[in-house]
């Protein structure tokens, strides 16, 4: 089977992304190309260059908290610099005709709010734009424009992938959950996946088949500790699932 993937941003709950590849890859299930917003387009690219769910997995592991809360110099609380220079040694590559399958990554234009499906320029720095989660992270400048987290305006970028005509399977990792926010935090946190939620309607309808990882409802976008349970909940999930995800996808 060959088909090609699109993975939504949800900070380090994106390990669960890479449960899915692992089942994936004990299928036999060829990719033929991905795309992805925020922490998605991290995933999307380590796996474009050819790198297993292994390597994936070791990547999202080893980031550290210095990766991802560097005091930022300009408009916004951090910078990603750090997580764009261990991003860069990972994958080796300055161009998308150096991956080994279409690559897609999702940005927002500051400026007209509007979805840009990346396919040129350099992928690092396009992911890193497609993951500034502003105000928390700083807009990220590339040839004089201002580009945002591809979660404000497509988090589950299909199209695409579907004008390619490949067969899709979109990965959601931000089901929502009810309850009362408790504290600024989790307002605010209820907030951001609201909007992440919206977003993904659209691609919802266009695509082939559709997974939301419900086990990572109540994980926090950031929090390490976490890490080993999105993974497995991506996993199990898929797993559980695959028999009509499958036939779908056929």
């Amino acid at each position: 089977m060959k088909i090609a993937l699109s993975f939504s941003g949800g900070g380090l709950r994106a390990a669960a992304h890479v449960g899915v590849v692992k089942f994936l890859e004990e299928q036999g299930v060829e990719i033929s190309a991905v795309s992805g917003s925020s922490a998605g387009a991290m995933v999307a690219l380590i796996l474009a260059t050819g790198k297993s769910s292994g390597d994936i997995y070791r990547f999202i592991k080893d980031i550290e908290t210095s990766d991802l809360f560097k005091m930022s110099q300009n408009p916004g609380l951090f910078s990603l610099d750090n997580l764009e220079k261990k991003l860069q040694e990972e994958v080796g590559i300055t161009t998308y005709d150096q991956t080994k399958i279409p690559l897609y990554t999702c940005v927002t234009d500051i400026n007209t709010g509007e979805s840009l499906y990346l396919h040129s320029g350099d992928p690092v720095a396009n992911t890193i734009a497609s993951s500034s989660l502003t105000p928390t992270y700083e807009a990220k400048e590339i040839a004089g424009k201002f580009y945002v987290d591809g979660g404000f305006s497509d988090n589950l970028p299909v199209r695409p992938l579907k004008e390619l005509g490949e067969k899709v399977l979109a990965i959601n990792i931000n089901p929502i959950v009810g309850g009362n926010p408790q504290g600024f935090k989790s307002l605010l946190l209820r907030s951001i996946l609201i909007m992440l939620h919206a977003n993904v309607r659209p691609s919802k309808k266009i695509t082939d088949a559709y997974i939301n990882i419900e086990g990572v409802a109540h994980m926090h976008l950031f929090n390490f500790k976490e890490i080993d349970a999105a993974y497995e909940a991506g996993y199990n999930e898929i797993r559980a699932k695959w028999d009509d995800i499958r036939e779908k996808l056929l």
